[in-house]
């Protein structure tokens, strides 16, 4: 039995994946780096998702205030979608607990060990300084 025809496809996929990943890798090594990264890009106005990583990376690298804001914003988003609606209930936990470390990277490990579970995965240790 012949290799599906899509094989080809989604090893090139694979390789061009890895690559990535190593080049962001090398570009972004530690947390603060990541956090400086997401906290330079401009805010664009319904991409929720763009402060809401941002907001968890300054949360991570202790800046509350920036945290708070990031956060914020994400809350006056109108909530066109149940994905935004679950990412605001989100949104609310994380700025209340946003100016202790601690309980944000406790609520971040949470949350990606329960995301690596239900895709199969085991747990990975993250790299939080």
């Amino acid at each position: 039995m012949g290799l599906p025809k899509f094989t080809p496809l989604a090893l090139d996929l694979s390789r061009q994946a890895v690559s990535t990943v190593t080049a962001l890798r090398e570009q972004i090594p530690a947390m603060p780096d990541v956090a400086r990264y997401l906290k330079s890009r401009p805010v664009r106005r319904g991409f929720l998702w763009d402060c809401f990583d941002s907001g968890i990376a300054a949360a991570l690298t202790g800046d509350p205030g920036v945290t708070r804001d990031h956060f914020e914003r994400v809350l006056r988003q109108d909530a066109l979608a149940q994905r935004m609606v679950e990412a605001q209930r989100k949104t609310r936990e994380l700025h209340a607990i946003a100016a202790d470390h601690d309980a944000v990277t406790a609520w971040l490990t949470r949350a990606v060990d329960s995301c690596r579970s239900k895709l199969g995965l085991d747990p990975a240790p993250l790299a939080i300084r």
